[in-house]
């Protein structure tokens, strides 16, 4: 009886212990692989500029309209569309993000999506980027750009999330360039 017992403890041990034996040799070089599918790596490469399918990565949205100012509450709107080069539908739940001059590289306050937009593969939605400047940068518009109509500013340190994906593009990765409407003019 105890033969049969050890007999069948070792079976127990080879059907749990081998497949899991086999699949950390199959993925001896990359263990994420074991957690995360290669498809979700793949997206996220055509998000940062990788090489996809598309091979376009993430492409800047058009600015469409003009911006918006509201001085009561120092808050701007730019609307924007963006085109959907991949081959499934996307959310996209949130970004935000800082906001720079672009002559000046002066920190002007903070932007964000107003709401998810919900985007089909190969179409174009309108996304609106709701900002916020700060009191320093009414002084930087009065001192540095006073008489100017519109300003070039940049949006910097993206955070975006698609579809749940989470990506964090450093200044350089990629900035979004706009002109906004000068709150001092």
């Amino acid at each position: 009886m105890d033969k049969v017992r050890l007999l069948l403890t070792l079976i127990t041990i080879a059907i749990v212990v081998v497949p899991i034996v086999g699949m950390v040799l199959a993925y001896q070089g990359n263990l994420l692989g074991l957690f995360i599918p290669p498809e979700i790596n793949e997206i996220a490469d055509d998000l940062t500029g990788g090489d996809g399918d598309n091979g376009s990565g993430l492409e800047a949205p058009t600015m469409v309209g003009e911006p918006t100012y509201d001085e009561a509450t120092r808050t701007f709107s730019v609307s924007f569309q963006y085109k959907n080069t991949f081959h499934l539908d996307i959310t996209i739940k949130s970004l935000t993000g800082n906001i720079e001059c672009d002559e000046h590289r002066f920190p002007l306050g903070n932007a964000s999506l107003s709401k998810p937009v919900s985007i089909d593969a190969g179409e174009t939605g309108t996304l609106t980027v709701l900002g916020t400047w700060t009191e320093e940068a009414i002084d930087h518009f009065e001192n540095m750009h006073a008489g100017e109509e519109m300003v070039d500013v940049v949006l910097v340190d993206f955070a975006v999330d698609i579809s749940g994906i989470q990506l964090q593009m450093d200044q350089g990765q990629m900035e979004q360039s706009m002109q906004v409407p000068n709150p001092a003019p």
